[in-house]
């Protein structure tokens, strides 16, 4: 009897202990489902932020190019007051078909009405028409003709299936006041100003006026509509309550944000979705429109709700493990052998879990780095374009005679700190380029790393003395232009540094073929060392031992993601006092990969060509080139059009970065939404780090300088 309550009292308290555990196992479920959704809330909040100063700043950049265009028009038919300078007839017909020549993407047709009623027509691309103009333009023949371009209207364009936005424009002629109409066409302004903000991969913006009419949306079937009212007339079948609820609010407030469900309007099925929405009022000559901004919460959510579903599982696997290893003591009666076979096995389990706790730290760890690059990338191009008005001011400052010593010297400190600026805004930009989806074009390395030696012996303190060791054997790489430079440079700077203080200071540069297919660029110094606390995190983003004035703890970060990106390794070795070698590793490649890249070049038949020199004669020689058709263009708006009329005219484009109403970079865009097959090369006086970014990101096929370019392009096309 006695052993009998033994056994019972035992497996009691081992209940009781599987039962806690249990528990415990439910309360950590409980934490976890409770952080999920506090963290969820708050990405959901953050982006709501982000969001509604998205609205703001696309309603700010339209309200800016509207006024930018009628200003524009007051400019191109500014006249005297007087009657003398009259502009005659014939001159505001000239006038006007060029300004819609110049102008065609953006307005659709442009009126001339004189003031005995008649009217002329244009549109691009045919003759203007003469016809009887309506009543409401003929009374407005009474206004002033001094007085600014306004807004009068709009309405959905028959033929484009868009709204028309009607200016109005009095100018003087010798037979009294002209009345000149635009309508300019919104789906150009929406695809110049709003579809380039993108918003995550299903994010967008739209636009609606005061009587909430959807005048603006990537769905092009949603324009004209009513936000409620019309969409209830379309689809009764659907709940719009939390719509409703939000367009209520737009009617009510100036700005705001919220989270509504919603449905994909492009999507024939109109598939349901919850969405982070925020918009922003603008007021266009008095009217008053509305910037609304989206993207759907499940984007926002996806990568943690990934990582909750694993959490989630793992849980569910312990909690499962656990139920079936306290069975499993019970019905053995709780044996020392099964009880030795049960830990062990408890502890693989802990060993599995702590190895996928490791793994989800790494895919954390890489999200936030990813993250940090895009902002990196994001606020240093911003940065760069702030900072350049900055410098350029202060240069003419600096150089002006007029100005005091004393503030000459101050001027002189704000040129310095600009360039440190600059420098970080490059070093942020390298940064955030650790994709590896760039565009590589094959290179002889070896000679690469001879031209980035000369400029380090360039800059090497006169105490250092640099050693080589080259070999002369061509080994190609797959890479970009100055790659070797750049990772020369970074790892140069830091042993010139690290060299500061030691008596012996010697730099080493080694490059050798360790084997058929790999290439190993060794750099070697006499410093100081680096200690085993900072070896573990030397390549971590913005870590630095030089204090936050000496370095930004970038350049590590750099070489490395430089040299993961063409698949390539890189690892150190260092002692105190001894000295550090960077050891780089990049694969080897063959130079028949140039070869047939070069063929399939040769391949390429249809060729446009755009420059401000179309009519020289150097181009008119390769537009004579046999078997090959190659149009010049000295407008982008020409070629725009041409190709808009048949997307296949051309299969290689090649754009100066200069030209008339926009860059190459600009007119590249454009070409590319209409047709990704064409192959696309920019030319420019000279190199830079933009450049660069739009080629690592597919915007260009190749970016070649304008002193390199026509004997390559003879070289590979003829």
């Amino acid at each position: 009897m006695q052993k009998f309550r033994r056994i019972v009292r035992k497996r009691k308290t081992e209940l009781t202990a599987a039962c806690l555990l249990l528990l415990l196992s439910l309360a950590m479920a409980f934490a976890g489902s409770w952080f999920y959704r506090q963290y969820r809330k708050q990405v959901i909040q953050t982006e709501e932020s982000q969001l509604l100063t998205m609205a703001g700043i696309i309603g700010n950049n339209l309200n800016t190019y509207l006024d930018e265009q009628l200003k524009q028009i007051d400019l191109f038919y500014a006249q005297e007051a007087d009657s003398e300078n009259n502009m005659p007839p014939e001159d505001i017909e000239t006038r006007t078909a060029y300004f819609l020549k110049e102008n065609g993407g953006l307005y659709n047709w442009i009126t001339v009405t004189e003031s005995d009623g008649t009217s002329l027509r244009y549109e691009p691309g045919k003759e203007a028409v003469r016809e009887q103009a309506e009543e409401a333009i003929r009374q407005g023949k009474n206004q002033l003709p001094d007085q600014p371009s306004r807004i009068f209207g709009k309405a959905i364009s028959g033929q484009t299936g868009w709204y028309e936005l009607y200016i109005r424009k009095e100018v003087p002629s010798e037979n009294g006041i002209c009345i000149l109409t635009f309508a300019m066409n919104l789906e150009t302004i929406y695809q110049k100003i709003i579809a380039p903000v993108k918003i995550g991969r299903d994010g967008y913006s739209s636009v609606k006026d005061q009587n909430m009419c959807i005048i603006m949306h990537h769905a092009k079937d949603q324009i004209g509509l009513e936000a409620f009212d019309d969409r209830m007339k379309k689809y009764p079948e659907l709940d719009l309550s939390s719509m409703n609820a939000w367009i209520k609010k737009q009617a009510q407030d100036t700005s705001g944000t919220g989270v509504i469900d919603t449905y994909v309007w492009d999507d024939p099925g109109l598939s349901r979705v919850q969405r982070v929405v925020a918009f922003q009022s603008i007021y266009i000559q008095g009217e008053r429109w509305i910037v609304n901004s989206t993207i759907p919460v499940q984007e926002l959510s996806r990568p943690l709700d990934s990582m909750m579903t694993m959490l989630t599982g793992a849980v569910l696997l312990y909690i499962l493990l656990l139920v079936v290893a306290t069975v499993i003591l019970l019905k053995n009666r709780f044996l020392a052998e099964t009880q030795q076979k049960e830990i062990t096995y408890l502890k693989e389990i802990n060993q599995g879990m702590e190895m996928l706790a490791q793994k989800n730290n790494e895919i954390r760890h890489y999200q936030r780095i990813q993250s940090l690059g895009m902002m990196a990338s994001h606020i240093a191009h911003e940065f760069n374009n702030y900072m350049t008005p900055v410098l350029i001011y202060a240069e003419l400052l600096e150089n002006d005679d007029s100005i005091s010593a004393e503030n000459q010297e101050m001027i002189h400190e704000i040129t310095e700190a600009v360039d440190k600026a600059s420098n970080l805004s490059r070093e942020l930009l390298a940064f955030s380029r650790q994709d590896t989806g760039v565009r590589l074009e094959l290179l002889n390395f070896t000679e690469e790393v001879e031209h980035a030696v000369s400029v380090v012996r360039q800059l090497a303190p006169a105490a250092i003395t640099v050693k080589t060791e080259l070999t002369k054997e061509p080994l190609y790489a797959l890479g970009r232009k100055r790659m070797a430079e750049h990772i020369l440079m970074n790892l140069c700077k830091n042993a010139f540094q690290a060299m500061e203080k030691t008596e012996r200071k010697e730099l080493w540069i080694r490059l050798r073929a360790k084997d058929p297919d790999t290439i190993c660029l060794q750099v070697s110094d006499t410093g100081c060392g680096i200690g085993n606390d900072a070896m573990q995190k030397i390549f971590e983003p913005f870590y630095t031992t030089k204090g936050s004035r000496q370095g930004t703890g970038l350049g590590l970060s750099v070489v490395q993601n430089i040299v993961t990106s063409v698949g390539g390794s890189i690892r150190v070795e260092s002692g105190a006092d001894v000295g550090t070698t960077f050891i780089l590793e990049i694969p080897q490649s063959r130079s028949e990969t140039e070869k047939d890249s070069r063929k399939r070049l040769k391949q390429v038949r249809r060729i446009a060509i755009v420059s401000r020199e179309a009519s020289e004669k150097s181009w008119k020689g390769l537009s004579a080139e046999k078997q090959k058709t190659v149009d010049l263009y000295a407008h982008p708006a020409a070629l725009i059009d041409r190709i808009q009329k048949n997307p296949d005219a051309y299969e290689l484009v090649i754009a100066e970065y200069t030209l008339p109403t926009m860059n190459g970079i600009e007119l590249c865009e454009v070409i590319r939404r209409i047709n990704p097959e064409i192959r696309l090369i920019l030319i420019a006086e000279q190199s830079g780090p933009d450049f660069e970014w739009y080629l690592n990101n597919g915007m260009i096929d190749r970016f070649m300088l304008k002193a390199e370019f026509r004997e390559e392009f003879a070289e590979l096309l003829v």
